[in-house]
Formats: C-alpha cells, sequence, structure tokens
C-alpha cells in the first residue's frame, strides 16, 4: 500500500534560482522538493514542519504510555502517575486519548500540553498529603474577601 505523505512540487536548482520568488511563496503553501540528481531537499514552511514535530513527538509518548497501561506496567513516560489512584489513571488515560484525537484533527497540541500539565499537578499534591488536606480543606466563607467589579 502506497501513502502520499508530501503532495509536493517536484523541481530542479536551475528552476528554483530563475523563479526563486515565485518558488519561495509557493513553500508557503505546499512542499516543494528540490531534486538534484539522487539528491531531495524540501523546501517547507516552519510553522507546518513545527506542527510535524509536534504531532511526532505527541503520538510517540503517548503511544508509549498507552502501551505501558496496557501492558500493566509503571510508567517511565509519566512517572508521576503513581501518585495517582486507579480511577485517576483511567481518567488520565481516557482524557489523553481523547484530546489527542482532537489535537490531531486541529493540528493544535497545546491541549495535549495542558492536559498533561493538568494530571501532572494533580499527582504531585496527591504526593504530599499535607498540602492535599490544605488544598480541600473547607474555609469559613466569612473569612473570603469580596472582590470589587
Amino acid at each position: 500500500m502506497a501513502i502520499t505523505f508530501l503532495s509536493d512540487e517536484v523541481i530542479n536548482p536551475t528552476e528554483l534560482r530563475t523563479n526563486q520568488r515565485h518558488w519561495l511563496d509557493r513553500a508557503t503553501e505546499n512542499v516543494i522538493t528540490i531534486v538534484n540528481g539522487r539528491k531531495q531537499f524540501a523546501l517547507i514552511n516552519r510553522e507546518r514542519i513545527c506542527k510535524l514535530y509536534a504531532q511526532k513527538y505527541y503520538s510517540e509518548l503517548i503511544l508509549k504510555y498507552c502501551q505501558e497501561v496496557n501492558n500493566k506496567i509503571e510508567s517511565s513516560t509519566f512517572p508521576w502517575t503513581k501518585y495517582l489512584n486507579d480511577e485517576e489513571k483511567i481518567e488520565l488515560y481516557n482524557e489523553l486519548l481523547n484530546t489527542f484525537s482532537k489535537s490531531a484533527t486541529i493540528d493544535d497540541w497545546s491541549p495535549v500540553e495542558h492536559l498533561l500539565e493538568d494530571w501532572q499537578a494533580t499527582a504531585e499534591i496527591n504526593s504530599d498529603p499535607k498540602i492535599a488536606k490544605a488544598l480541600l480543606a473547607e474555609e469559613d466563607p466569612s473569612k473570603y474577601v469580596k472582590l470589587k467589579g
């Protein structure tokens, strides 16, 4: 099965030199491959390549974590998950897959990053019972400061 990864335009170095501005403008919209003998080089928009690297990074990270969960082994990908209870681990797993799917669709990886940061903060709170108790303690509402506005 053949999969087309880059639907690029292929040119030679002479074409690039002859019409440099045109090809650089085209590279903002599409990948341009410059073929020089057996060598192939790509002109690609920096933002696009950053998104591709982010996708690769999060795909590998989440795949590794899912393998750890499915094999029921302690996570080396997210070592802080040891401070989550079983219910929280299931919730993290499900949220991570859903967020990954949405991020892949919209090509924005910040939701995955924020989700992981939030869960890591939860795990860090769980790791210190004193902090967890202080954060979960009910306070006297009369001590709250009313904000003006």
